[in-house]
């Protein structure tokens, strides 16, 4: 189990690490900046000239790794299909959208939290439908496989 964390963790690191440089080179090509000059956070860590950006930023994307893995464990328990999709959803909505935040990702604008979750709630659910059909498919053809076999 710490193994798993571990890992997740590490791969929430690396996916952090590789986004925030390819968007720093985008916004200043000159510059690495990890965490957004321009976010609520990152301007406190200017104004209060924290110099551990870099480990709060790894902490931070360290945290998204966790949170994602746990949360695709959750279709691995013995619930119905509703259950842990309703249970994921608010999970991935409650867990991840305050980590964006500490990330700098999103701002910190109850306007901005507002649009977000009808905004949120459509991905999710096309990437569900996406992800249910590909399954779908699978299972048809294991079925499929096995009707064979008899």
């Amino acid at each position: 189990m710490k193994k798993q964390v571990f890992h997740d963790a590490t791969t929430g690191i690396l996916i952090g690490l590789i986004l925030s440089i390819i968007f720093s080179f985008i916004h200043s090509p000159s510059n690495y900046a990890p965490l957004s000059p321009n976010s609520l956070i990152g301007q406190f860590m200017t104004q209060h000239h924290v110099s551990l950006v870099l480990l709060y930023c790894l902490l931070i994307w360290a945290a998204i790794g966790v949170l994602f893995s746990f949360g695709s464990r959750l279709f691995a328990q013995d619930w119905s299909l509703l259950r842990a999709t309703v249970t994921h959803f608010f999970l991935m909505l409650l867990g991840f959208v305050p980590l964006a935040i500490l990330a700098g990702w999103f701002p910190l604008n109850w306007l901005f939290l507002l649009q977000l979750i009808p905004e949120f709630a459509i991905v999710y659910l096309i990437i569900w439908t996406i992800l249910y059909k590909r399954e779908s498919k699978k299972v048809s053809h294991i079925n499929q496989l096995l009707a064979k076999k008899k």
